[in-house]
């Protein structure tokens, strides 16, 4: 029960796998992915809530297929957003070299987005770059983090707030790896998160996405068993979008900022907020006060706009940030989104009918505007 895509950035490509229960053949798959070689040593980089686990299984997959010939190293974090960063970077490097990589070697991480990108950015930065698989455990990291071959770490902001990503490197992995049974011991909020960033792709591209989301978190929060494929389509077709998007433009530099819908708002919220909010809820915040910018811009009737409210709230998320958001702090954290050029931001703005406009040096006053929609204050 297996769905195969293929991610494309230039001249590289790379499995991305989708099924249910293949933790235990991922050293297979990986080995396929490497032209039928193993790597000569790897270390494990795993979020510490599953290093007993998920990390477990794929540790087992490699000792059972190379009957104890590759030597494994493993390392486990704290997958928060404050975590996320030149402190944790350090400690996965220090890891590497404990474990004699050499440039044969390879990186596995085996977590959410927060591990993907910062286990990723270490295979980008080690010997000036080795392989790497990225095993996503989170439905946020199988449809958008584990994919397009981003890597990253926060770094502090003067304000206080954390910058998002500032640091990081393109470097795709060499497969990635999708258990949708990984789904399956995640508390309902942070499989919900997930469902924000298939919403984004249903916005962008693919309308098909939306009608089955409410059945996914149904699912998730029931006793009864989880029809695995339908959560493998569901996966497949999120995934699709991105990876589409990201083969016409791998480095960002045009239509792949579509895929920042409502992220700059995101990430302005995360940098105030980061232990409040997870990065899926910041997003489904975003898409709120994007759609709500736009409206104000004409690009999408108000309506619209309130419609998209409706149906992330329909979803379970919070769609009004907490009573002591400012909107100059915000401002402030936005200010050093990563589209920025010039000193102005550059906007993803939704648009009626579906699809997004890049709107580039936009107005300051449509920020403040999605900010005020969802509920800070001057």
């Amino acid at each position: 029960m297996t769905r195969e895509l293929v991610q494309r950035m230039g001249s590289e490509s790379a499995p991305v796998i989708i099924g249910s229960g293949i933790l235990a053949s991922v050293a297979g798959h990986v080995r396929r992915a490497n032209g039928g070689k193993n790597p000569s040593k790897i270390l494990i980089v795993a979020d510490e809530s599953i290093a007993a686990t998920w990390a477990s299984d794929v540790e087992k997959s490699w000792r059972n297929d190379s009957h104890g010939a590759v030597e494994i190293s493993h390392v486990s974090i704290c997958a928060t957003e404050s975590n996320k960063c030149a402190q944790t970077w350090s400690k996965v490097m220090d890891a590497a070299v404990r474990a004699n990589l050499d440039r044969q070697g390879l990186i596995v991480a085996v977590g959410g987005g927060i591990v993907t990108d910062i286990a990723g950015f270490c295979a980008a930065t080690y010997l000036r770059g080795i392989a790497w698989v990225a095993v996503p455990t989170t439905l946020l990291g199988m449809v958008d983090a584990a994919l397009g071959g981003k890597t990253g770490m926060n770094l502090p902001l003067a304000n206080g707030g954390i910058g998002k990503n500032l640091a990081g490197a393109f470097w795709p992995p060499l497969a990635v790896i999708c258990d949708t049974l990984a789904l399956t011991s995640l508390p309902p909020r942070i499989f919900r998160a997930g469902l924000a960033e298939c919403f984004k792709h249903s916005m962008l591209v693919d309308r098909s996405i939306e009608p089955l989301l409410p059945g996914a978190s149904g699912s998730y929060q029931s006793s009864e068993p989880v029809d695995q494929w339908k959560m493998i389509d569901l996966i497949a077709r999120s995934a699709a979008v991105k990876l589409d998007i990201v083969a016409a433009d791998p480095r960002e530099a045009n239509q792949r900022m579509l895929l920042n819908l409502g992220h700059t708002f995101a990430h302005a919220i995360e940098s105030q907020f980061s232990d409040e909010f997870f990065h899926g809820e910041a997003v489904a915040l975003g898409l709120v006060a994007a759609a709500s910018a736009s409206a104000a811009s004409g690009a999408m009737a108000p309506a619209d706009a309130s419609a998209i409210r409706d149906r992330l709230a329909a979803l379970g998320f919070a769609v009004v940030l907490p009573q002591q958001a400012n909107v100059g702090n915000l401002e402030k954290s936005a200010g050093f989104d990563k589209k920025r050029l010039a000193g102005r931001l550059t906007l993803i703005l939704p648009k009626a009918g579906g699809g997004a406009d890049i709107v580039r040096q936009a107005d300051p006053e449509l920020l403040r505007i999605g900010l005020r929609a969802i509920g800070a204050v001057d």
